[in-house]
């Protein structure tokens, strides 16, 4: 791989072209980590014979390469060291063999992969092709010259302009064990995924690559189709280990399963592949081999139980009731076939979460054939059972077989009453246990919850047939000593039929005993009445509902909207102008929520650009109310407004004399009957000028009055102008 994006390791090492046997299996892995610079760990996990491989061929590093799917190119190349070497080790330690014996060996290197080098659609693969397998391998031609490919595909590390996360399954060390000739065996392949992917596992002839005994350790060859292993005759992927019930694996899971007819060392492979949201991003392949040996008889042990004052064994179909005064010890037999075998017995309360009793003595070693030891099974006294409910013990005798130990269990349901713990109580603050309630009403009460032996309490609430949470009922678990309580809240949904009754049962639980808590439970039945509603009302603080309004007056439009409801029910108040938007017009008006009532103002001070050109333009309001009951109502009144122009009117006759001597009669040139502005003519400046033309007065402010006082009397002319006329005068100024 490019250097950039591969952190490769710089240890130089004498490649060993040793071809003896050695491979027994393994698999690749590509892994995300948390370092900032080396994000991905890369590797190989393989198992290596250690009684017929060659030391020579156990490598001090393995050449990983990576391949674009689409096309088999090769991407670049990663060598991996060995950081790790340990044995495989049996389920039972004591059933080891001398004819197996297996290495975990583990390669693997930090890298630094770029996910925008990684963005090809179709994804990337990485092989390792090494030669040769395990010679004694039983059910493939020449196994010694068989070479071993290791196969994983990986998704784009960059799609939809993102990131790509994704890291391999992880699956748990391999167990070296043995199968024995037509005895079922199990053997867990499964695995589990960082990112919650979904896994599903199939059988596949094992890949043999291109390497060979005369190139054991030749670079890897991009390829949509690798050589496979080649079978005896007789053999294929649906009996690689042939017998009564041959291989096969749980698709879901992973564990293998078979029952083996004959004796060999089989190898086999499981194809893992990898789905996200439905859609598959990746695979690998896991190689191993099985060896099928032939094992000395071995008889599973028996438990029998014969229930005081019975002369038959106990079957599981009886429930063994135990009261008040009755012997706390009960005694259970286990007997083996086997001579000098160990057999010891374990058990656990299943529908409890602690046990609540004890096994003496639990072990015992067998001193001749069919030896039989007895053991009490006594009860503690948690070990109670409440609401006729019985608790099911589940007693494990289990023996040394090999490979695997054989087992024997036995059921006992135990029905054991109570022994000085007094019960709890639960109430309400209701009147009684039927609730009549409406859709969109609010319901509340308190549920309590009293122990007379002061022990602690949990308090909860649960629908019959249904999930509070999905209806709104709000009762959060509340937990007290002696006494608890707790607050019931519901407003019923809008779609809760009339008619309909739903039953809730509140439960206060007796936790002297953990694990195993003793329930009271009351229930409340909801009843669903109709939900009968009356409209709310709105209104204007207006006398009527018209208004005329002409542009240029003083003041602007306002008014208060008011919205009211009988039912005291949420109201919302709103408004919208009929073919306009209110906002682009000016218009101020803000929609409120509230309860009964609400009140909001309306004000409005048009411009000429509402006119649109015209002289008169009439707007439609509309105030809606609505109450957000299940019933839902609504009423509208309607304000309509009509915006006008001020008409053209005529300039006023001006005086031709003033004189402004001071004696409030005719001292100034009189300007507060100038026309008024309308939309399209409104005033724009006045100027006065002496005989010779020049200017002694000017303003673009509309004046009251024009009072020259400090100016010489004689002849002068004033203009003024509007946007669309004007008019000239002139006036004499007598001093």
């Amino acid at each position: 791989m490019k250097k950039r994006f591969i952190l490769f390791i710089l240890m130089l090492f004498a490649i060993c072209d040793a071809s003896a046997t050695h491979i027994v299996g393994g698999q690749l892995f590509i892994t995300q980590t948390q370092d900032p610079r080396y994000n991905y760990n890369m590797g190989l996990t393989m198992y290596f014979d250690a009684l017929n491989g060659n030391p020579g061929a156990e490598d001090p590093f393995v050449t990983i390469y990576v391949f674009r799917k689409r096309d088999n190119v090769l991407i670049g190349s990663l060598e991996a060291p060995k950081i790790e070497r340990k044995s495989v080790n049996y389920a039972n330690p004591l059933c080891g063999i001398s004819t197996l014996q297996t290495w975990q060996i583990t390669y693997s290197a930090a890298v630094r992969l770029l996910p925008t080098d990684f963005d090809d659609a179709q994804g990337y693969y990485m092989v390792w092709d090494r030669c040769c397998r395990n010679g004694t391998i039983t059910n493939i031609q020449a196994p010694g010259d068989a070479g071993s490919l290791f196969y994983l595909e990986f998704p784009p590390l960059f799609k939809n302009n993102a990131n790509f996360k994704n890291s391999s399954p992880v699956f748990p060390e391999i167990q070296g064990d043995y199968a024995c000739v037509n005895s079922p065996f199990l053997f867990n392949f499964g695995g589990t995924d960082a990112d919650g992917d979904s896994l599903v596992y199939s059988l596949i002839t094992p890949m043999q690559g291109f390497a060979d005994k005369s190139n054991p350790s030749a670079p890897a060859r991009g390829s949509s189709n690798y050589p496979r292993l080649t079978w005896i005759d007789g053999i294929s992927v649906s009996n690689m280990i042939p017998g009564p019930d041959p291989l096969k694996v749980n698709k879901s899971t992973g564990m293998l399963s078979v029952t083996a007819g004959s004796v060999g060392l089989y190898v086999f492979a499981v194809q893992v592949e990898e789905y996200r949201n439905g859609v598959k991003i990746g695979m690998l392949t896991r190689d191993f081999q099985l060896k099928v040996v032939d094992c000395p008889k071995m008889d599973p042990p028996k438990l029998l139980f014969k229930p005081k004052g019975k002369n038959t064994y106990y079957t599981e179909n009886e429930i063994i009731t135990i009261k008040k005064g009755d012997p706390e010890c009960f005694e259970v037999m286990v007997t083996d076939p086997t001579v000098n075998q160990v057999v010891a017995v374990d058990g656990h309360a299943v529908n409890n979460s602690k046990d609540y009793f004890t096994l003496l003595p639990a072990q015992f070693t067998t001193r001749v054939p069919n030896d039989t030891l007895k053991f009490q099974v006594c009860l503690e006294e948690c070990f109670v059972t409440y609401d006729n409910r019985p608790i099911k013990i589940q007693l494990i005798a289990q023996d040394g077989s090999c490979p695997f130990p054989l087992t024997d269990t036995l059921n006992i349901y135990i029905r054991r009453e109570s022994s000085g713990n007094n019960a709890p109580t639960v109430t309400t603050s209701l009147a009684s246990d039927y609730v009549h309630v409406t859709a969109g009403v609010p319901v509340t009460f308190d549920v309590y919850g009293k122990d007379p032996d002061k022990d602690n309490l949990a308090l909860s609430g649960r629908g019959q047939d249904f999930n509070m949470n999905d209806l709104g009922m709000d009762f959060k678990p509340a937990s007290g000593q002696a006494s608890v309580q707790q607050k019931f809240t519901w407003i019923p949904p809008c779609n809760a039929k009339k008619g309909d009754t739903l039953a809730v049962d509140f439960k206060v639980e007796d936790m002297r005993c953990e694990g195993n808590p003793m329930p009271v439970s009351k229930p409340v039945y909801f009843i669903v009445d109709e939900s009968p509603n009356r409209a709310p009302s709105v209104k204007t603080s207006l006398p009527v509902q018209e208004i005329t309004y002409q542009i240029g007056s003083s003041q602007g439009i306002t008014f208060d909207v008011l919205a009211s409801d009988p039912d005291t029910n949420m109201i919302v108040l709103t408004a919208a102008g009929r073919g306009f938007d209110m906002k682009d017009a000016g218009m101020i008006f803000e929609a409120k929520t509230g309860v009964k009532s609400v009140t909001s103002p309306y004000a409005w001070n048009p411009e000429c650009s509402v006119l649109n050109g015209q002289p008169e333009q009439t707007f439609m309001v509309d105030f809606v109310t609505q109450d957000k009951s299940c019933a839902a109502a609504t009423d509208t009144t309607t304000v309509k407004v009509t915006i006008k122009d001020n008409g053209t009117t005529p300039f006023p006759e001006f005086p031709n004399v003033i004189t402004p001597n001071g004696d409030g009669k005719n001292d100034c040139l009189v300007f507060e009957e100038l026309p008024a502005d309308n939309c399209d003519d409104y005033f724009k400046d006045i100027t006065v000028f002496n005989r010779w033309g020049k200017q002694v007065y000017y303003s673009k402010v509309r004046p009251n009055n024009w009072c020259p006082d400090k100016i010489s009397g004689g002849y002068y002319y004033f203009l003024i102008q509007y946007t669309k006329r004007s008019y000239k005068g002139g006036l004499t100024v007598l001093k």
